[in-house]
């Protein structure tokens, strides 16, 4: 029923005190009434028999006078203590102030435009009316969907609609995909700000994609709903969906390359997937492959309705930081039209190979077979490996620059002291490999001791002790049935390429623990031969065996060793280019250079915005890149270099498809009271529009008590005067203050007001001339 009361409370009890003194009056009037001295007198009898006739009607007009003068008081006391009521009606809600938080979608999918203008444009339109409508004494706030910060614009509250008109203007749609869940949580904070303010107003404008709002996970989708249904208990819903006209889609959804490093002149593979969004075919649709802004491959293809068609590309490319894009006609969301990759395409790719057992005899020292599988001419324009190994002791290790080098391996080292291993860590961290091959000079406690201790060990896996013998009866082989990881990928469906032939007499067995370390090949017994691991944006690799002819007939059996030690130097020196691709609204991780030294990197985003990083300790280590494109990084000392990083826009804002509102009261909202709007309706103000349920009512009801003290100051004059004209003054103004309740509007109360005050005068002077004619002279 409207209008029930469920609940009575105070804002402000402190100043219930007041009520108090409603007590004045009747005490004056008490006072005054023992101040009377009867004196007898021979014509009193005569005016106390005329008196007793009208007695209970004069104590009646005293009674009246006196509770209009008590009420003035309470009245005003109780509205100063801020009374509130839960109602489900609107009655004190009239003329409030309203708490208005407008929440704007800014996700790529409001880019979509169908020829006149986009979503978002129309949404920031809308916004800016809502925002006008305000009336004053409104706080205001304004967010937007958007994982660049800050996603909060007007923390406010503001009570001046001008500031708040300015962020609007100012507000940008980026290419990152923001999180709806991330947005509610704010959006609950910002009801927090104004408490005494109970009318509240949640305005989403959005075109409801389906994808964001109901997304396909559980987990997300639950979050959703759970603080939805928080908003729904706190204020009044209401969803303005901008995303009506239905909308066809083309979009690059994938493109990547198998491969991490890719080599000059040689053909490097790339695939792509592109998807139909519409319900109709779309028949011979050009795709471009574009190289450093130069067309380079054309295809023509076919894309069924709602489905996907996947495309291979394998361009060869020149040497250096090369730009690689994918491109479609131009659609309604251009944002998905094209997919960027950049790669460092290597002439070459220099290793570094400590040699831990030097000897003069040929192909006794512990790098000589991995030096000729990796480069078997030695460097001379003969050969056609892109390895260009160099050889040094283990104690030339200190003295050499590793930036010069992408890899390291360590050969047979027997030990390593505290300054290597730091002097290895920091160079992993940077993005470069390193590998570690085992033999019979190394003692196992120091390795674990030294390399596989601290915060960030070196070594994939603790050393346990080693099996085997140098020549021995016993043999191992390697487990030929598992060729999952990258290193042994090659090998897979290829029984003749000898792996399973190899004959391996010692190792060292290792143990997998929490470090991360991941097995890419085991021996038949289950123990592992070559482990790997991430450090930092580099990569190590332990090899338990040894890469010479002492401890397995690997290194003389070439046919598997040589492929195999290519994709592992590939993998180990792979890490310094990947993760250059990354989604809009992410962070990318920029290299802070050489040990401790800071450097400063100029950043050029695809808009041609410039800005200087200062990386390193306490430097800005990240780069946020909110917009798709090429992003151009120049450093300086002590590592000058020029990268390219791809930004892309998230493939799950492709799919246009929207929530209706059936869709959204029963799948998203179900039980909660929401409004859904397709465009703004025209009354803002309305109790309709803006009061939920269970809604806390102060400020109105406040006014209300003052309004009935306004009353009662200009009916009590006219009471103790005249009690019948005070009471018709009375009952005008109970007429009039119901008829503007009704009206809703408070110029009416104000304009029936004064007409009601115009009547009581004109009614009183009228009186009084009358009287003044009627007296004896």
């Amino acid at each position: 029923m409207n209008g029930l009361v469920l609940a009575f409370g105070f804002g402000t009890p402190a100043l219930l005190w007041g009520v108090s003194l409603a007590g004045l009056p009747i005490l004056i009037h008490l006072l005054y009434r023992r101040k009377y001295v009867e004196v007898s007198w021979a014509a009193m009898q005569f005016l106390v028999a005329a008196t007793r006739k009208q007695a209970r009607r004069l104590r009646i007009e005293q009674w009246l006078l006196l509770a209009a003068r008590v009420l003035i008081i309470a009245l005003a006391a109780l509205a100063c203590s801020r009374p509130t009521i839960e109602t489900l009606g609107a009655v004190f809600q009239q003329g409030q102030p309203t708490q208005r938080v407008v929440v704007v979608d800014a996700t790529p999918s409001m880019g979509y435009t169908d020829g006149q203008r986009s979503r978002f444009e129309q949404a920031r339109e809308l916004a800016r009316r809502l925002l006008e409508a305000g009336r004053p004494g409104d706080a205001l706030h304004l967010l937007r969907i958007s994982a660049v910060d800050p996603q909060v614009l007007v923390r406010g509250p503001a009570y001046a609609t001008g500031p708040v008109l300015d962020e609007l203007q100012q507000l940008q749609l980026f290419d990152d995909r923001g999180e709806v869940s991330t947005a509610l949580e704010q959006t609950l904070s910002l009801l927090e700000l104004a408490p005494e303010i109970r009318r509240k107003e949640v305005w989403f404008l959005t075109d409801l994609q389906a994808g964001a709002w109901l997304p396909q996970e559980a987990d997300a989708a639950a979050k959703i709903r759970r603080l939805l249904q928080r908003l729904a208990g706190r204020c009044q819903l209401h969803f303005v969906d901008v995303g009506q006209t239905a909308a066809a889609n083309l979009a690059v959804t994938r493109f990547d390359s198998s491969a991490e490093v890719l080599l000059a002149g040689r053909p490097a593979p790339m695939s792509a997937t592109v998807r139909n969004f519409s319900p109709t075919a779309r028949n011979g649709v050009t795709v471009e492959l574009l190289v450093n802004g130069r067309l380079v491959d054309t295809r023509r293809s076919d894309l069924p309705p709602a489905q996907e068609v996947a495309l291979e590309f394998q361009p060869v490319l020149g040497g250096g930081e090369t730009r690689v894009e994918i491109r479609l006609p131009e659609d309604g969301l251009r944002l998905d039209d094209r997919r960027r990759l950049t790669f460092a395409v290597r002439d070459e790719i220099r290793l570094l190979l400590v040699n831990g057992q030097p000897s003069g005899l040929p192909l006794e020292n512990a790098t000589d077979f991995l030096r000729l599988a990796l480069d078997p001419s030695n460097g001379t324009s003969l050969g056609t490996s892109p390895f260009r190994p160099t050889v040094i002791t283990e104690g030339e290790l200190l003295g050499t620059d590793l930036s010069q080098y992408d890899g390291i391996f360590l050969c047979n080292v027997a030990q390593f002291t505290e300054r290597e291993a730091e002097v290895l860590r920091r160079f992993a961290m940077a993005g470069g490999g390193v590998v570690f091959a085992l033999g019979d000079q190394v003692r196992a406690e120091s390795y674990n001791q030294v390399l596989g201790s601290g915060e960030t060990p070196l070594l994939p896996a603790r050393l346990v002790e080693r099996v085997g013998e140098t020549g021995g009866s016993q043999v191992f082989e390697f487990a030929a049935d598992e060729f999952e990881h990258p290193i042994v990928k090659p090998f897979e469906g290829n029984p003749g390429a000898g792996l399973e032939l190899t004959r391996t007499f010692a190792y060292f067995k290792a143990a997998l623990d929490d470090r991360g370390g991941r097995v890419a090949l085991a021996f038949d017994d289950g123990d592992p031969a070559i482990v790997e691991k991430p450090l930092g944006k580099g990569r190590c690799i332990l090899i338990t065996t040894s890469l010479d002819r002492r401890w397995s007939t690997w290194a003389v059996w070439g046919h598997s060793f040589i492929p195999l030690m290519h994709e592992s130097a590939l993998f180990a020196v792979g890490g310094r280019w990947k993760d250059r691709s990354i989604l809009a609204g992410q962070n990318f991780e920029l290299d802070s250079g050489a040990g401790d030294q800071s450097r400063t990197i100029t950043v050029k985003s695809p808009d041609g915005q410039i800005q200087q990083l200062a990386t390193g300790p306490g430097g800005e280590n990240s780069l946020p890149a909110p917009r798709a494109g090429f992003y151009e990084l120049q450093g300086g000392p002590p590592q000058n270099l020029t990268e390219w990083l791809a930004v892309n826009g998230d493939p799950r804002e492709s799919d246009l498809a929207t929530l209706q509102e059936e869709d959204l009261r029963t799948e998203l909202l179900p039980g909660v009271n929401v409004t859904c709007h397709t465009s703004l309706p025209e009354r803002l103000g309305s109790s309709e529009a803006a009061v939920g349920p269970g809604a806390r009512t102060g400020t109105g009801l406040a006014r209300s008590l003052l309004l009935c003290v306004l009353a009662l100051l200009l009916v009590e004059p006219f009471l103790a005067w005249s009690t019948s004209l005070g009471l018709l003054l009375l009952g005008g103004l109970a007429v009039a203050t119901t008829t503007v309740l009704l009206w809703s509007s408070l110029p009416g109360l104000a304009l029936l007001l004064a007409l009601a005050s115009l009547a009581g005068g004109v009614w009183y002077l009228r009186r009084a001339s009358a009287t003044l004619a009627t007296a004896p002279r």
